[in-house]
């Protein structure tokens, strides 16, 4: 026996075989069981922390992509009450308590959201030592998940804590705002609290021997499956390799068609080129050649500023990479010159190209030839000048003769020599000479303000004496018409810081507008309050109303309502026009219209 023995030890493979097996069968019996342990949590670990992110991607999803439209376009309010109230929805983390309950309630698993910042509704909720431990843990330390094992209702469980981050603005925004909050100085990144998962581990005491048994006998028998197996199997996986081999062809040469497809429906209809981390050039297609003028070798390599044209502000390049750095799309318009020195205008899109670790791997940029749509608004801006300049130029000249008429008739006018019916005739040449005076000077005067000509110079004046001096230029249309005006609420010394004769002018046109479209023996009514530092002033008349399609246009020049073009007095159409520009413009304040067919007109200046 003793010779069986040492003939088989002398075998050079003998020894390795049996401090191999002598290894193994330890390992077996003592390092499996306990590996084994540790593989189970760290299954429940792996599990708990994948449950955990779900819920943050979920939170996230609700916050951004649901509450934000919600709140939007909806009345329905967001609070943790919503089983009690048909009109609130429910914040997100209540739905992710009730989710967790819900999706926990048939397995043997248990997700619990708490915070060391409660919300009153669960401020009263007791922790126990685990929770209190994580709590703490986290807090000191958001980066680490915080685990282990513990008996909870007498049994084996591991519980597993990790930091529910503020990762979103909306619900920084909430937290901070709300009225019932515990803490209202939230920033993004900070811990709010803690996202617990427990889940069970195997009560059973099984011995280390029977387990290994039960390893023993399993890898053997696989062992000889595996073997029977691998040569039925070669055959049908090798075949199965090659005919995948064979579809993932296909599939790469049909998707590689699709994507050529793609890019040349995108080079055929805009300008394409990329650039690296540092903004070089690294591809430009046909368009963006022909329409720079440079050749491809002269654009790889170099930066976009090669067609850059120098009236571009610097501005509009800070905030370009500001902007894509910030991993964000950039749109705008770009002025550029081409290599003949020739000018053109792109509108660009630029989108930064991220990798699979959020990092910036290079720009793609989109732009649309805008050449011909720049050259017609320069265009129309120079007809729309040239108008200005006419209309102006114009006015002054009409002046003169007018003045003339205006003049002589009223020497006429004078004489006695003239009879009654001559007189007339000379009283309607003067009247048309001021209606056709008071437009031109309407005309040169809208024609400064849109030429940004005429300015304000303001000063401290009187409110009172600046309405009884626009009044007086009216009074003589009021008595025609047995008008009488109501000024309520003006108090004699008070003041405001106004150009007098511009404010007096706009107070003049709506007055007059007032008196022309008020009803014989009627009234006008002018108020003055004042709302915090500003100065509303009111005038409403009694007389013909507009309806909602004449009030949207009002302010627009030379344009009427249907009750001016029907009244015997005809007006210019620029008088509101000018007031508005005045209030407006020229004053930095608001003109608003109140009015109703058949009622009458309110308007209200605020300065």
């Amino acid at each position: 026996m003793n010779s069986f023995f040492k003939k088989i030890f002398k075998d050079i493979l003998v020894i390795p075989i049996i401090i191999t097996a002598a290894v193994m069968l330890l390992g077996i019996l003592y390092l499996v069981p306990h590996l084994s342990k540790e593989q189970e949590k760290e299954n429940a670990f792996f599990e708990a922390q994948r449950f955990a992110e779900y819920i943050r991607i979920f939170r996230a999803y609700y916050t951004d992509d649901i509450l934000t439209k919600i709140k939007d376009h909806s009345d329905l309010k967001i609070d943790f009450d919503h089983k009690d109230k048909n009109d609130t929805i429910p914040l997100p983390a209540t739905v992710m308590h009730d989710l967790a309950k819900l999706f926990t309630s048939k397995v043997d698993m248990r997700v619990e959201l708490y915070s060391a910042y409660p919300f009153a509704n669960r401020a009263k909720r007791e922790l126990d030592e685990f929770q209190k431990e994580s709590l703490r843990s986290i807090l000191e330390h958001p980066n680490e998940p915080y685990a282990r094992e513990d008996f909870v209702d007498g049994r084996l469980m591991f519980r597993a804590a990790f930091a529910d981050f503020m990762s979103e603005k909306a619900c920084v925004e909430c937290h901070n705002t709300r009225a019932d909050t515990p803490k209202n100085d939230w920033k993004i990144g900070d811990a709010r609290g803690v996202i617990e998962v427990t889940l069970p581990l195997s009560s059973s005491q099984k011995s280390g021997q029977t387990l290994t048994t039960n390893i023993i006998l399993f890898i053997l028998l696989n062992f000889i499956i595996l073997t029977i197996y691998y040569f039925l199997v070669s055959f049908f996986k090798n075949k199965k390799l090659q005919n995948t081999h064979t579809n993932l062809q296909e599939k790469y040469s049909y998707k590689n068609k699709l994507l050529s497809e793609y890019k040349r429906a995108v080079d055929l209809g805009a300008i394409v080129s990329k650039a690296d981390k540092k903004g070089k050039i690294t591809y430009v297609n046909d368009a963006f050649i022909e329409i720079s003028g440079y050749d491809e070798d002269e654009l790889l390599g170099k930066s976009h500023s090669i067609v850059k044209h120098e009236d571009t502000p610097k501005e509009v390049f800070k905030d370009l990479w500001k902007t894509i750095l910030s991993k964000q799309v950039w749109q705008g318009d770009i002025k550029n010159r081409a290599k003949d020195g020739r000018i053109y205008y792109v509108f660009a899109t630029i989108v930064p190209i991220l990798n699979d670790k959020d990092e910036i791997e290079e720009f793609l940029s989109i732009r649309y030839d805008t050449t011909n749509l720049h050259i017609a608004i320069d265009e129309a801006n120079r007809a729309e000048k040239s108008k200005g300049r006419f209309l102006a130029n114009m006015s002054h000249e009409l002046r003169t003769p007018l003045n003339a008429i205006i003049g002589f008739s009223q020497i006429l006018l004078r004489r006695d020599t003239l009879d009654d019916k001559n007189k007339e005739y000379v009283k309607k040449i003067h009247i048309s000479g001021e209606n056709l005076l008071t437009l031109v000077n309407s005309i040169l005067d809208f024609s400064k303000m849109d030429e940004n000509k005429m300015l304000a110079h303001p000063s401290d004046i009187k409110i009172k004496e600046t309405f009884l001096e626009a009044i007086v230029m009216c009074e003589a249309q009021m008595l025609e018409k047995s008008i009488t005006l109501n000024m309520f609420e003006i108090d004699e010394d008070a003041t405001i810081f106004a150009d007098k004769q511009l404010l007096k002018q706009a107070l003049i046109n709506i007055i007059s507008n007032a008196v022309k479209f008020s009803k014989e023996d009627s009234a006008i009514d002018i108020t003055h309050k004042m709302q915090g530092s500003k100065h509303i002033f009111g005038i409403c008349d009694y007389g013909e109303g507009m309806d909602k399609e004449d009030v949207d246009a009002l302010f627009t020049p030379f344009k009427q309502g249907k009750n001016a073009q029907t009244n015997v007095i005809k007006g210019t159409g620029l008088g509101l026009a000018i007031t508005h520009k005045i209030v407006t413009e020229l004053h930095r304040g608001e003109i608003s219209v109140e009015s109703e067919l058949g009622v009458g007109t309110c308007f209200y200046i605020s300065l």
